[in-house]
């Protein structure tokens, strides 16, 4: 790995990263008590389950748009999929919901006409269907009506519970929730604006983990978690709340100011690896087991995921780096250390070194959590595969020639 490109991401990126910064902004509202929730679900990258005092739940779905595109308008399929989404929600789980949001970057069309969804819901709140106008509006809404299958009463009712709110712009988000909203917690009085980077860094990479699996039945297996039933998802459905007291542990432990380790040679960039056969070659020769190359290979391939999607999202790549530089360090020390307790002259000792490495950096995710910046143990381990494809680590001896004389590493 060695390649932290300066390209700020496709759009794709630059919008999944709104969509988790937004949802820091509400986690921090959340927190300093601005509004009634007691936790969020991230179900996926657009959509957060607030979680009300009084347990009842808000549903939000976050759309992002470039400007010049001009405003959201009330057939664009995006608007129409977030409806639908709300009105099946809202009969399956019968008076669970208090109200559903649509939060955006760019604005709504507000007019009279029948392309505004702003003119839908104010006239749902004080009009019957067959009262709207123009007759667009009534048409939207039977087609609502024919695609969920749900009686126009049950339309009516959640359209009545929706509203929209707009957000701050693509590019500016990041600076309003440092300046705005995270800058003015009584806990972060006096703090130099590089320590509230650093915080707002952590909560967007706790979202992004947060919301980036998708599971088939988020909500369903949630609300049976809640209820205090067993599930069989439920370390994945645990691993996608954020609490108020999740908000108080990241702001509380990234208040510090962190000292780097350094290296001779530090990562200047970020970028994925062409091959990973240097890697199994390297494990193989060890007299490691097959299937814990493989697990190596995925957690390897993870990390590398972890590491290159955290910095198209942050604002200081050279923070990152530093950051990433002292993870890799503190990574590669315990696999030398692990190396020179194990290592045997006439005996291969490829897997008693990989289960002591296993065991350090157990250690390190747990007990040193801000020396490697809350980095899981899964991603901690996958950084052992990512130095061994990189000649950094050896679970063996040298073989004659080196190890790169009889592997290709380009495919």
């Amino acid at each position: 790995m060695n390649v932290l490109s300066n390209d700020p991401g496709d759009e794709t990126q630059k919008r999944f990263r709104y969509q988790h910064t937004f949802t820091v902004l509400v986690s921090i509202q959340m927190f300093a008590g601005n509004i009634p929730y007691k936790e969020l679900y991230c179900e996926h990258h657009e959509d957060i389950l607030a979680v009300r005092e009084d347990g009842t739940y808000d549903g939000w779905q976050i759309k992002t748009k470039q400007l010049s595109d001009g405003p959201f308008e009330l057939r664009d399929a995006a608007i129409k999929g977030s409806l639908l989404r709300f009105i099946k929600l809202d009969l399956e789980f019968i008076d669970s919901f208090s109200k559903f949001i649509i939060i955006s970057n760019c604005p709504f069309r507000d007019d009279d006409t029948g392309k505004s969804l702003i003119n839908l819901l104010e006239q749902v709140r004080n009009k019957s269907s067959q009262e709207m106008k123009p007759r667009d509006l009534s048409k939207f809404v039977d087609e609502l009506v024919e695609e969920t299958g749900v009686s126009i009463e049950n339309v009516i009712k959640t359209l009545k519970k929706t509203e929209t709110l707009v957000g701050p712009g693509l590019d500016d988000i990041d600076a309003k929730i440092i300046n705005d909203h995270i800058g003015k917690l009584p806990e972060c009085t006096g703090a130099s604006v590089e320590k509230l980077r650093i915080l707002h860094r952590r909560m967007c990479e706790k979202i992004y983990l947060a919301s980036s699996k998708l599971l088939e039945r988020a909500i369903n297996d949630y609300a049976v978690l809640s209820r205090g039933e067993a599930c069989v998802a439920a370390e994945e459905i645990n691993a996608k709340r954020i609490t108020k007291q999740t908000v108080e542990k990241i702001v509380h432990e990234n208040l510090n100011a962190n000292v780097f380790l350094s290296a001779r040679s530090e990562v200047n960039d970020i970028s994925p690896a062409k091959s990973s056969q240097l890697m199994m070659y390297k494990m193989s020769s060890g007299f490691i087991d097959m299937e814990e190359i493989e697990i190596m290979e995925d957690l390897r391939a993870n990390s590398e995921d972890y590491f290159l999607t955290n910095s198209f999202k942050v604002e200081d790549r050279q923070g990152y780096l530093k950051e990433f530089n002292q993870i890799k360090k503190i990574v590669q020390n315990q696999s030398i250390e692990a190396k020179s307790r194990n290592k045997k002259e006439e005996a291969p000792y490829g897997s008693e070194m990989l289960h002591s490495i296993e065991d350090r950096l157990k250690d390190v995710a747990f007990n040193r959590t801000k020396d490697v910046f809350d980095c899981p143990y899964e991603i901690l381990k996958g950084l052992v595969g990512i130095l061994t494809n990189e000649c950094k680590v050896s679970f063996s001896k040298e073989p004659p020639g080196g190890w790169l004389k009889n592997v290709n590493v380009t495919d």
